[in-house]
């Protein structure tokens, strides 16, 4: 549990961690940045495992006194700093969780560690909180900031970070892992990996969640109905759709896996480039309902939805235009 070992790509990102472990060079404070679900909480706590270990190597070695208090999440010198009142960590957060607790030395390990989550959320007057503390900070004193967003933090604290940006991981490596960890069968690990945005911590979610499989039968039944609806209807099928609200991108995720397969299946004839085998049924009947000028259109009118939601844009109304576009494409 929590070792270089079981994380699985981002090899670079190891050796390198693993080269200023080795020779006593790491810095004292770092941005962990990657999609949700990509392993930031994995390595951070791999790295403050392995920094608190007592053999002092590379990686943990799970035997020691700190390894063993750290796995049952009971580390004396291993501070995790969250959000207390609201979604955003505010100043009051930093000042009581770091601020009055940084300048304590270690209780008996090397290193006094903060892993903050969610730091990409710090407002702006807790990133000016801590800035002072990552100009100046003690010498047993690290920091693992996580965020998806690392482009949110103040250019002062960029400066002062070392940024490391984990990277997705492939479908076939997502896949093979699945296969293996969690005794999948090959074409529901395809599945599973091409939802999972390169995240093997998402796909995880997805292989073990009754929740994703009643979700994406919603939402393809709303598909294959959606071709048949006056304009009344797409309306009330919008309305239903407001209730994924803080989960449109997966949705909008399943919208264009549907009609991606739809068209490699007209333009193939063949079904093992089809990711979602288990509705080759409902694929075949919309691949001979729907032309490749309306398929391309809609596949570009998901992505432009994506792209406005992102900016902000009013949800209803996006969602609204998206399946009036789709029906009458």
């Amino acid at each position: 549990m929590y070792t270089f070992e079981e994380i699985v790509g981002n090899e670079h990102i190891i050796k390198n961690l693993q080269t200023s472990i080795y020779n006593n060079k790491l810095t004292h404070a770092y941005i962990i940045d990657g999609a949700v679900g990509s392993g930031k909480k994995l390595l951070s706590n791999t790295i403050a495992k392995t920094l608190q270990c007592e053999r002092k190597g590379i990686t943990p070695c799970c035997e020691c006194i700190s390894c063993k208090s750290f796995d049952s999440f009971n580390h004396p010198d291993v501070i995790y700093v969250k959000a207390s009142k609201t979604k955003s960590i505010g100043i009051d957060d930093i000042r009581t969780q770091i601020g009055g607790v940084v300048e304590v030395k270690p209780y008996k390990y090397k290193y006094k560690i903060f892993i903050i989550e969610d730091a990409d959320k710090m407002t702006v007057q807790a990133q000016n909180a801590i800035l002072k503390t990552i100009e100046e900070p003690p010498s047993y004193a690290v920091f693992l900031l996580l965020s998806t967003h690392y482009n949110s933090f103040l250019e002062t604290i960029l400066s002062r970070c070392v940024v490391v940006k984990i990277k997705a991981l492939s479908e076939n490596s997502i896949k093979k892992y699945i296969v293996e960890h969690l005794n999948s069968d090959e074409n529901s690990a395809k599945l599973y990996s091409a939802f999972s945005r390169g995240s093997i911590g998402q796909a995880e979610k997805i292989a073990t969640s009754e929740a994703f499989i009643n979700t994406r039968a919603e939402i393809i039944n709303l598909l294959t109905s959606v071709r048949n609806k006056d304009t009344i209807g797409l309306f009330e099928a919008a309305k239903q759709l407001e209730v994924y609200k803080d989960s449109i991108d997966h949705i909008l995720d399943i919208f264009y896996m549907w009609y991606r397969d739809i068209t490699i299946l007209k333009s193939t004839k063949d079904e093992k480039y089809v990711i979602q085998k288990d509705k080759i049924v409902e694929l075949k009947v919309g691949s001979e309902q729907l032309s490749y000028e309306r398929l391309f259109n809609v596949l570009g009118t998901i992505e432009n939805t994506r792209v406005q939601l992102s900016k902000n844009a009013n949800f209803s109304l996006a969602i609204e235009l998206m399946l009036l576009k789709i029906n009458r494409t």
